[in-house]
């Protein structure tokens, strides 16, 4: 097996993306269970609107196909906007589900949709959670400079085993062996050795 500091580095990556992923799915999860519902309790009164304006929709583009006038860009657009305005509110719980999240992350405040308790709340259960994947850009960072900063990929394999990091997984480097070709012309030509 072959050592090479950017085998290292692929090795070390591809832990601590695997990691931040399970995390980030962990956070996920919660919001989806807690937080996008609570979105939609409170925009629950836009679901009215969507229904009509998905009707009107649904009538202009039947009358304008049964008098042969739907074929002009303009007014096939304006249906298509109210169809896309007819699902805002799905955009909206998208955008602000992301929004809470990234107030969690970063520990900041958000203050719409009454969901003031609900940050307070996600922020404590998720404590624990936001933490790891701090301490994982941290590490990632410091198992990087070890690596960097050793001589050699059997040096900087030997300090990560040395910090505890399990290198079971840890596959090395492919040797890449020459390709062995036959050469059309003799080479006597350039070691001017031609007889």
């Amino acid at each position: 097996m072959k050592i090479t500091k950017q085998s290292l580095y692929d090795f070390v990556e591809k832990k601590v993306s695997g990691k931040q992923e399970e995390l980030t799915n962990e956070i996920d999860s919660y919001m989806k269970l807690n937080i996008k519902s609570h979105l939609e309790n409170e925009l629950s009164g836009i679901n009215h609107f969507a229904k009509k304006l998905t009707k009107l929709a649904d009538e202009l583009e039947t009358t304008m196909e049964n008098v042969n006038d739907y074929e002009s860009w303009s007014r096939k657009s304006r249906v298509r906007d109210l169809r896309y305005v007819s699902k805002i509110k799905n955009d909206i719980i998208g955008e602000e589900t992301h929004k809470f999240k990234q107030a969690i992350l970063n520990n900041s405040n958000y203050s719409k949709y009454n969901a003031d308790k609900l940050i307070d709340k996600a922020k404590k259960d998720l404590k624990e959670v936001v933490s790891k994947k701090e301490n994982l850009f941290t590490l990632k960072r410091e198992l990087d400079a070890t690596i960097k900063s050793s001589t050699t990929g059997k040096q900087a394999y030997d300090a990560l085993i040395k910090l505890g990091i399990d290198m079971e997984d840890f596959e090395g480097a492919e040797s890449q062996l020459p390709a062995i070709q036959k050469l059309s012309v003799d080479p006597c030509l350039v070691n001017g050795n031609c007889n």
